[in-house]
Parts: structure tokens; sequence; C-alpha cells
């Protein structure tokens, strides 16, 4: 007789078994809901006294297979919902489905938000700072722009055309942005100067905005250097719904004579107005989507400071199976804008400057330039379950800017060949992976091109073209430790190719935690780095026809460490009132800022690699409500310190303090009103090169801005009543630009 071992016969029986073994084991399928019945993602679905489970996908679903025959208790489990029980008995063979409807724990669960974790996740469970600006926050505040919406986001300053998330921004004319712009998670800075394109975005068609305060780029690569906007657009409605918004209101004239000494027109109401109509609706049960189009004039509070804007926006989302997904967003908007770029001085402050003759209006004004902007823009996506617990989604984007001067003598616009053309397109491709209902994997693989020709660049051989190609893998794991504690690590290498010329790679870790102290209270604490390579403005404009500057092709990379902890906590008062609290304590590093300095040999400006900095503060936010929400209180903020650790003080244009409080709630019948308060300390240091070239740019004050609104509903149309600025405070949102004065507008809008 042959030699057999012990473990052939062993794993020759094993092997007999297998299919009695499998036969006599069964699968549990089900999903798990909201009380409004909105799927729930990342709930943990769990057989009661084993380690067998699964965590919810997407779509509020989960699987368990391998489950041998018998009887079990299932249980569903997520921080701010109250634990739900099922007895559940499991025969040979048997698929069994158990669905489960959760209920809200204490008085809020949070919301559902994919940019923390390029996934669906409730908002109480993501381990970094992060804000949600809901869509009932930009249908009262009638929102028609990104940077309109982001002024009452507690950490975050708007100045005038650039974001500033903490401290991370200084100002440089929204030439290079260290935060970076996604739209439903794909990136949107224009393909010349990585700025925000703060109107090209179907507003009337947005579901929320999430505001991620730190570094991104271990997920997101470069831009995400102090943090990351999302902005999320609808779904189409089960029901067809149609919506008309309109809105109408002015500027109040200058107070202050002097101002409108050489521009007569300041001393009357500028008018501004608007429209959309947007339809949106399922045409089958596996196809929908929806359209926006719309339009606005602006006469602006200053001169040269008017624009024309129209956009169309369409989705489409088509679903051939179950477990495909194939969706489409297009766009294009076209421009025409006389953009203020600086004053003529404090005592001129309505007049754009000019800075061959600082201070006096002979010649055209350099302090302002027109031009003619057409932007395109189309996302496909695909996203395919391959199982309960695996999925993938590829997500392409194309996104070109074509900016045409307009003369300044006879209002003609200039050929594409005297402006910029910019096209930035790419792709990705992400894999999803729940092996287990505690663990998550992430993976995925990214590709991008951005291709510009610009009259103002001068790239090598007086050449007017740059480009900047850059590729990237990523990866992140999600892993539930215990019941209490969760753990997040992600790492993800980039590498870009710099006009041809210059190759930069870097690799960017995050490691975050959670703790779930109680029901009500959970802490967080976090570690991520971020990088931004120079823009291709910042690196090769070189121009004197409105501010004078050379480019600086040997610019390096903005690399950023972001260490931060936080507590997270609800406090119930009873009847299903309370107060949701969120304190953060963050401290981050920045090496290499890029900031405009003056080059005294060229008479010019230049970017370039500056200093080594650190900002470290601490975040509050408080939201107070009722059961119905009739009365809501929001308090948001921010204490910093930023410091030039190479020059030993304080950068500039950074404020100590931000302050965001805003109310709102029901008066008597249909009459809801609001009122918000904005505050930013005047910067400690403001860069005093450009005096140079600008009178008074060195004068920044305190801002102090309070809006009201008044609004009724009557069955399917509101109307609302604002006043923005209401105290009429003067105060400049960055060097050489006066903010808004006092305005006032009307807004109607009909649902049907």
């Amino acid at each position: 007789m042959p030699n057999v071992s012990l473990r052939t016969l062993e794993w020759a029986a094993l092997l007999w078994l297998l299919p009695a073994l499998a036969a006599a084991q069964g699968t549990i399928v089900g999903s798990v809901t909201g009380t409004s019945g909105e799927p729930l993602p990342g709930v943990n679905v769990l057989l009661a006294g084993t380690t067998q489970g699964a965590a919810t996908n997407v779509e509020g679903q989960y699987r368990i297979t391998n489950v041998p025959a018998g009887a079990y208790v299932l249980a569903a489990s997520a921080v701010g919902f109250e634990r739900a029980e099922r007895e559940v008995t499991v025969a040979p063979g048997e698929t069994v489905t158990v669905d489960f409807r959760i209920n809200e724990l204490t008085i809020r669960s949070g919301e559902v938000v994919v940019t923390a974790g390029r996934r669906a996740q409730l908002e109480q469970r993501v381990p970094v700072s992060l804000s949600v600006v809901a869509p009932r926050d930009l249908e009262a505040r009638n929102i028609v722009a990104l940077d309109d919406a982001l002024r009452y986001v507690p950490g975050v300053q708007v100045q005038e055309n650039q974001v500033n998330v903490r401290g991370s921004s200084g100002f440089s004319y929204n030439v290079g942005s260290r935060v970076l712009l996604l739209l439903d998670g794909l990136p949107l800075l224009t393909p010349d100067s990585d700025g925000f394109p703060f109107d090209a975005l179907p507003f009337s068609q947005i579901e929320r905005i999430e505001v991620v305060k730190g570094p991104g780029s271990a997920l997101y690569g470069g831009g995400a250097l102090g943090g990351v906007v999302n902005v999320i657009t609808k779904d189409a409605p089960e029901t067809p719904e149609t919506s008309v918004r309109a809105f109408a209101g002015a500027y109040q004239p200058a107070r202050y004579e002097v101002w409108y000494e050489t521009w007569p027109e300041g001393d009357a109401y500028r008018p501004f107005f608007g429209t959309s109509i947007t339809h949106a609706r399922k045409v089958s049960p596996t196809l929908g989507g929806w359209v926006q189009l719309g339009y606005q004039r602006d006469d602006g509070y200053l001169n040269f400071n008017e624009f024309d804007l129209s956009q169309l926006y369409a989705k489409v989302d088509w679903r051939p199976q179950p477990t495909l997904k194939v969706g489409l967003l297009a766009g294009v908007l076209n421009r025409t804008k006389d953009t203020f770029l600086f004053w003529n001085g404090s005592r001129d402050a309505l007049q754009p400057g000019n800075v061959v003759l600082a201070g006096s209006r002979d010649g055209p004004p350099s302090g302002t330039t027109d031009n003619n902007t057409l932007q395109l823009s189309l996302w496909p996506t695909l996203t395919h379950v391959l199982a309960p617990d695996l999925f993938y989604s590829v997500r392409l984007r194309a996104f070109a800017a074509l900016i045409r001067p307009i003369s300044d003598e006879t209002g003609e616009v200039r050929r594409f060949a005297d402006g910029t053309v910019g096209v930035r397109y790419g792709g990705e491709w992400q894999l999803d992976w729940a092996p287990k209902a505690s663990r998550q994997l992430t993976f995925g693989v990214s590709g991008d091109a951005l291709l510009t020709r610009s009259s103002l660049f001068r790239t090598g051989d007086d050449d007017e073209q740059g480009s900047q190609p850059e590729g990237a893998v990523f990866a992140q794991w999600d892993e539930q430790v215990t019941e209490r504690i969760a753990v997040v690590a992600g790492l993800r290498f980039d590498g870009y190719a710099i006009d041809a010329s210059d190759t930069v790679t870097r690799l960017s870790p995050k490691l975050s935690g959670s703790y779930v102290l109680n029901e009500a209270v959970t802490l967080r604490a976090g570690f991520g780095q971020g990088f931004r390579v120079p823009s291709l403005a910042e690196r090769f404009a070189d121009d004197r026809s409105f501010f004078p500057i050379v480019r600086n092709p040997d610019l390096q990379p903005e690399r950023s460490s972001s260490v931060e902890a936080g507590v997270r906590a609800t406090l119930p008062f009873g009847g299903g009132a309370g107060l949701q609290t969120d304190v953060a304590l963050f401290w981050n590093d920045y090496w290499d800022l890029i900031e405009p300095a003056i080059k005294p040999e060229a008479s010019a400006f230049q970017f370039v690699n500056l200093t080594r900095a650190r900002i470290r503060g601490v975040e509050i936010g408080l939201d107070a409500f009722t059961p119905t929400g009739d009365r809501t209180l929001r308090l948001g903020y921010t204490l910093m310190r930023s410091d030039d650790l190479t020059l030993g003080q304080e950068l500039s244009f950074r404020p100590r303090h931000l302050l965001k409080a805003g109310i709102d709630g029901q008066l008597v019948g249909p009459f809801r009103a609001g009122a918000d308060y904005r505050f930013a300390s005047r910067p400690r240091r403001v860069d005093s090169d450009f005096v140079r070239f600008v009178p008074n740019a060195d004068v920044l004050v305190a801002q102090h801005f309070v809006d009201f609104r008044l609004s009724v509903d009557w069955s399917r149309l509101r109307v609302t009543a604002h006043a923005r600025n209401a105290f009429d405070y003067y105060a400049l949102e960055r060097p050489a630009f006066l903010g808004a004065p006092r305005h006032y507008e009307v807004q109607m809008q009909w649902d049907f």
C-alpha cells in the first residue's frame, strides 16, 4: 500500500466534506434605512455572539454569507442610532432577507458625507473637521455663487476671489489655490491659474457642499494643501419637479462724496438681477436627470466691475441593471466681465488704479481687465457593484476655459491668441471593498493632463504654452477595531511632469482615529500631510499689462503637515431639542509657501518660495435647535496664530479671529426670519510691498458684516427679502478692494 501521510488524508476528507458543509450554510441579506427611509451606509450588521457580519454599502444594503444553519440574533448598530435586533433562523442553503429601519438615538445623527474618505460615511464617524452646507442654507440665502456659500462656513474666509481655510492662504489674486475644489468628487480648478471658478456651478441643483479643513492630499493629491471643498449635485427625484427662481436688487450709493467725484455713477443705486429655470424627473425607473438654465447680470458697486453670465447644466443617470449606474454631468458657461483688480487709493476707492502712475488718472487704468470667458465641463461616470461588499467606479473629467480679452477702446472681443486657452482632463478608477463588517478598503489610480496657452505666459524661448501631466495611486484602510474605536490609514503617491522639463514626486500619508466615549460624545485625532505643485500662472506669468510680474520657473512645491484633535458631542435638552458641539485643536506646519514678493531689479513682483510657517489654533462650533427646526442657532469661532518661522513674525493677511453666527426660525404663520453675522479681525501684518505700485494697499480693517432676511411661503411660492451688510459697514475683502456696501434683494421661487 502506498505511503499516505495523515495530513494528506485530512485534506482529502475536508475536500470530500466541503459540498456537504456548503449545503449546511445559508446567507442573510437585507437593507438598513433611517426613519424617513433614506439608505444608511456604514452600518454594522452582526450575528450576536459571533464574529460574522457585514457593513452596509452606499445603497444601505448588506450581505452575510457562509452562515451555519441555526437560530441567531441579528443586530444593526451605528453611531447616532438606536441598536436594532431581529431574531432570524437560517436553514441549510437558504437565503434570508432581514431589513432594518433604525431610529436616531439622539436628536440629530448628522449628514451622510463622502469627501473625508472618498466614500459614504455618517458625519459623526468622520475623524476630521468637516462642515456641511445644506440645501436649506443655499435656498434661504439665495446662493448663486460658491464664494457666497463659503462666507458662512466656520474657519473659512473668502478674500474676494480666493478661499482661505484656517489661515492656509494669504492673498495672491486667485493664482494657485491651496484649497482643492471638487464637483461630485472630481477636481475643478481653472487650468491656467488653479483658481476657484466660483460661478461655474449649477447652484439650483446642489445637494450640499462639504468642506474638509486640513490637508487632503492623501486622497485627492495636489491642491488639497489646506483643505477640500466638494460640491455635490442632486440626483433625479422620484416625481417630476420644476423650479423657477428670480431675484433682483441694488447696491446702495457710496457714502462718501469724495469717492464718486471721479465716478459720478457711484452716487446712484447699482442694480443686479438673475433668474434660473430647472426641471428634474425620472423618464423611466432606470433613467432620470435634470437640466438647469440660468442668467445673471450685475452692474457692480465699483467702476469697471460688472458682468453678464449665462449657464446651462444637465445631468443624466442611467441604471441599465441594478448593479450598474452610468452618469453624465455637463455644463457650459459664458461670462463677460469687467474685473476690478485694485483701487486708485483710499480716497478714490471706487475707481481702478494705474500702477504706471499710482494715484493718477492719466492714461487707461491697469487696475482692471475685461474678458469674455467660455467654460466647458464634462464628467462621465460609471459605478459597477460586483458584490454587496465590492464595487468599483470610473470617473472621467474635462474642464476647458477659453478667455478672450475685450478692448478698452472699442469694446471688441479680441482673438483667443490674445488671451488664454486651457484644458484640464483626466480620469480615475477606484475600487471599494468591505471584506468584513469592520473593515473597508479603498484603492485607486488617477491620471490628469493640463495644457494651457496664454499670452501672459513665458515658458521658455518666448513660448506661451505650458503643460503639467500628472499621475497617482492611492489607498485607504478603515478598520472598526472595537465597537468604540475606529482607525483610518491612507497613502497616496503623486508624480507631476512640469512643462516636460521637471518631474516632482510626493508621498502623502494620513492616519486618524475616533473613539466613541458614549452615545453622545465622539473623540477624534488625526495626522496628515499635503502638498501643492505651483500653478502654471505662478511659474510662467510674465506681463506688465495690469500688474508688473515676472516669471519664476524654479518654483518648488509647497508642503504641509497637520495634526488635529477634536470632540463632537450632542447634548439633549429634552423634548427633542438640543445642542451639537464640535471643538477642534489644530497645528499645521508649512514648507516653501509660495507668495508674491517684490523683485527690486525688475521693479516687478515674482512668485517665490518664501518661508517656513506654522499655524495653530482652536475652532469651536455650536448648533442649537428645536425638534421641528423652528428655531436654529449656529455659531462658529476660530482662533489662530500664524507664524512666519523664517522671519520670526506673523504671516501676512491672516486674521487671528474668525466668527460666524446665524439664527433662523419661524415667526408667525408662513413668515420666517433669519440673520447672519460675520467677523474677521484685522490682520496683524500686511505685506507693504504692494504700496510701491498701489496707493494705500496696506490699509486693512476688521470685518463686521450683518445680513437680515425675511421670507413668506404661499403654497408653492416663496418670497424672500434680504438686506446684506445691513449696517453698511465698510471693509476691504483683500488689499485694495472694497467690500460690498449695503445692498437689498428680493428673491422669488416657484416650485411646481
